[in-house]
């Protein structure tokens, strides 16, 4: 942390490389300290969680770890890296049920067509476009016919339009073009062979068993899942307040000190500065499923200055690595709060003349 005595060179030197003449009187400068933290605390976060998994056929479960009845109880080491998600798949111990399925072979009849393959089927059925009402103009789908030739005459001029020769008596353009004059048509599933094959099975008679899922062999056991993910924490402190403009100043230049910590229930080393540690232990109290930390923080001290003879103004002096210390110069609150009314004033007069000459 830079002296009284360092911070009112780095002040001086400022005014003077301003142009500005006069001497920075300790008496007429006041110095206040800003403690800058930021980083992150990353925690890897354990969840246990254990269910029953059913698996249809073999499996081969030889590679997995053996946990006894409580998984809570089951250790495992720390992580090596906290920052990286896994997740750990286990079985508890005498829980795996391995066992042939009550099937037998993987199959059982087919309910649909009760193991036969076969499903009965209508050879025929009514023609979709004569409902087997109207199948010939002449015969009526008999194949006889009987209606008078004065009827002929009369119904050959009406409706000859989608009409083909009767397949019963073969008038021609008499009959349904659906049905050629049956009445009713070949059933496209079957061919009219009145039974067609069960699309369940595909005329096997069997399919396969649901349970096992035609495998023959089910296997249950008691899984353990535990997982880790991380959960980061983001740290930024200014005591007291700073502002923005001087954060950046100290980001550009500012000589940090960093801190990083590593392990299962990490804290901070006994040479971190005691202002830091008051700051940051609250902050590093370990979480119930939390197994493993890493702390990336860096700080800084830097010096507030303001002058009496420079009531407008603040000196943000930042120790720098390697050289002398970076001066910021920003205006006072005071200062700031004219700038701001000063400038919401211009923008109002600006609308309401706009308004006017609108």
């Amino acid at each position: 942390m830079l002296s009284d005595e360092d911070v009112l060179a780095a002040v001086r030197r400022s005014v003077q490389e301003r142009g500005e003449t006069g001497q920075v009187l300790p008496e007429e400068a006041d110095i206040g300290r800003h403690l800058l933290i930021e980083g992150e605390i990353l925690r890897s976060v354990e969840t246990r969680t254990e269910e029953e998994r059913f698996h249809q056929g073999y499996i081969d479960l030889s590679d997995r770890p053996v946990y006894r009845s409580g998984l809570d109880w089951h250790r495992i080491p720390p992580p090596e890296d906290p920052g990286a998600e896994t997740t750990l798949f286990l079985v508890r111990r005498g829980s795996v049920d391995d066992r042939a399925c009550d099937c037998g072979n993987g199959t059982v009849a087919c309910e649909r067509c009760k193991a036969t393959g076969e499903l009965s089927c209508p050879p025929a059925k009514a023609c979709g476009d004569c409902q087997g009402v109207a199948a010939c103009l002449w015969c009526d789908g008999t194949g006889r016919r009987s209606r008078p030739s004065r009827d002929r005459v009369g119904a050959g001029r009406v409706g000859r339009e989608g009409r083909v020769t009767c397949g019963q008596c073969g008038t021609r353009e008499a009959a349904c073009a659906g049905c050629g004059g049956r009445g009713r048509t070949t059933c496209a599933r079957c061919g009219g062979s009145g039974s067609r094959a069960c699309p369940d099975c595909d005329r096997a008679g069997t399919v396969p068993h649901r349970r096992c899922g035609g495998t023959a062999r089910t296997v249950t056991w008691t899984e353990g899942v535990i997982t880790r993910r991380p959960v980061i924490e983001k740290v930024k402190v200014s005591t007291p307040v700073l502002p923005y403009g001087a954060w950046r100043s100290a980001r550009a230049h500012g000589d940090w000190t960093d801190v990083r910590v590593v392990g299962e229930r990490a804290s901070l080393a006994r040479d971190v500065d005691t202002r830091v540690a008051a700051i940051l232990e609250p902050r590093l109290l370990p979480r119930e499923d939390e197994v493993g930390r890493r702390v990336t923080l860096r700080h800084l001290s830097l010096a507030r200055v303001t002058l009496a003879s420079h009531p407008h103004r603040v000196f943000f002096v930042v120790p720098a690595p390697g050289g002398p210390p970076h001066v910021a110069v920003w205006p006072s609150e005071k200062r700031a709060r004219l700038i701001g009314a000063v400038a919401l004033a211009a923008l109002v007069a600006l609308v309401v003349v706009w308004r006017l000459l609108a």
